[in-house]
């Protein structure tokens, strides 16, 4: 088995490095230092002109305005994107719109896949409620059709990005009257209709997430995504793209780069940092994990590729992944110690970075389903094993 990139991809890589490396600015740089998840004026003229150069769209099929790559050639774009420490929006463009590629109507992907594939359109998931966690298929949200309208009533929790998004991607329960995993439905709708409220959760790292109310919002019955009680399909098929998204190896491969070219250049007890053999063995761990984490993921975007749902796959990444940013950050700050923590530029700091990255990562463990979940899925499915 040959695990090397192909010619073509290989300069796929270097074209978006190179183009990232041109259109990442100074100001940029700071502006996400000071709001890390994005939404100043520099990174919304950052992401639209991404979209206007056609970057967003790497992987997607050229009947949609994509490039037609492939899902291989938009998760290596993915993993330069996240090597930059600059966010995109990431959950409409490599989640929500495969999903609506997959399972939306004509009419939806005429309207929404243009302009998140242009940067325009922005995307919440409303799917946790205070009592509907890791249980997922207890939503009580509802949805009530009437006449040409549906009527959705209830309270979300955890709705990242929901105060900078133009659509709320929400699950809610159109049936209740049969079992809870048959009964719910998939709703987009206008994050700016009368009857939604947003209240900001303050979190680690300078992020903000929100819970968000429902009070007799009306959306027009086209709103419906898919067929009507299917939502649990549509759930589990945005979630695995999700599940990929949140399983980058960048982050960790650059935090690596950078600690191994500190270590190299700083000295303690009289020798080079890299000299340690605890240092030594640490930083060869990790690139091992890296290895591994980048054949994984590569594993199933050509699973992806193929036309197969990753089910399992997925959540075995996001699992691994999520655990090895916490570890590969932790030992990096370690390695690096008080000098990791400072704000302002010092060594593989850059503004505090690293410490960012670790502090906001734990998050991972739990975003897009808690790792225990996760577990349960894999041996289940995975393995076959009985559900206990």
């Amino acid at each position: 088995m040959d695990f090397e990139l192909t010619g073509p991809q290989k300069d796929l890589v270097t074209r978006v490095r190179d183009y990232l490396a041109t259109h990442i600015t100074p100001e940029l740089t700071a502006e996400i230092a000071e709001t890390p998840e994005g939404g100043g004026p520099e990174w919304k003229a950052y992401i639209r002109q991404l979209g206007a150069d056609g970057m967003l769209g790497v992987g997607w099929p050229t009947e949609y305005g994509g490039l037609g790559h492939g899902p291989v050639e938009q998760y290596l774009f993915f993993e330069e994107i996240c090597r930059t420490g600059i966010p995109i929006p990431v959950v409409a463009v490599q989640t929500v719109a495969p999903a609506i590629m997959r399972v939306g109507t004509d009419a939806q992907k005429a309207h929404y896949l243009p302009g998140i594939l242009k940067g325009e359109i922005d995307v919440a998931i409303a799917y946790t409620e205070p009592d509907a966690g890791s249980d997922l298929a207890s939503l009580r949200t509802s949805a009530t059709r009437d006449g040409d309208e549906w009527i959705i009533d209830g309270q979300k929790v955890f709705t990242s990005g929901a105060h900078m998004a133009d659509y709320i991607w929400l699950a809610a329960r159109t049936d209740p009257d049969v079992p809870k995993h048959k009964g719910i439905s998939v709703f987009i709708i206008d994050a700016r209709s009368p009857g939604i409220s947003i209240q900001p959760t303050e979190i680690m790292g300078g992020l903000r997430t929100n819970t968000t109310f429902y009070d007799e919002v009306r959306v027009p019955a086209d709103a419906l995504v898919g067929e009507l009680n299917e939502g649990w399909s549509y759930i589990t098929t945005q979630l695995n793209y999700e599940r990929l998204a949140l399983a980058t190896a960048s982050p960790v491969e650059r935090a690596l780069e950078e600690t191994v070219a500190w270590a190299n250049e700083n000295w303690r007890n009289g020798r080079r940092v890299a000299e340690e053999p605890w240092v030594r063995d640490a930083l060869a761990a990790i690139a091992v994990d890296v290895d591994v984490l980048s054949l994984l993921n590569l594993r199933t975007a050509s699973m992806l590729a193929e036309g197969t749902v990753p089910y399992h796959d997925a959540s075995l990444n996001k699992v691994f992944a999520t655990e090895l940013h916490q570890r590969a950050f932790g030992t990096c700050l370690r390695i690096m110690g008080r000098t990791g923590g400072l704000v302002g530029g010092i060594g593989v700091s850059d503004g505090g970075r690293l410490a960012r990255w670790f502090m906001t990562d734990v998050l991972l463990t739990f975003g897009g389903g808690a790792n225990e979940v996760h577990r349960n899925i894999v041996a289940m499915i995975g393995l076959g094993m009985p559900k206990s």
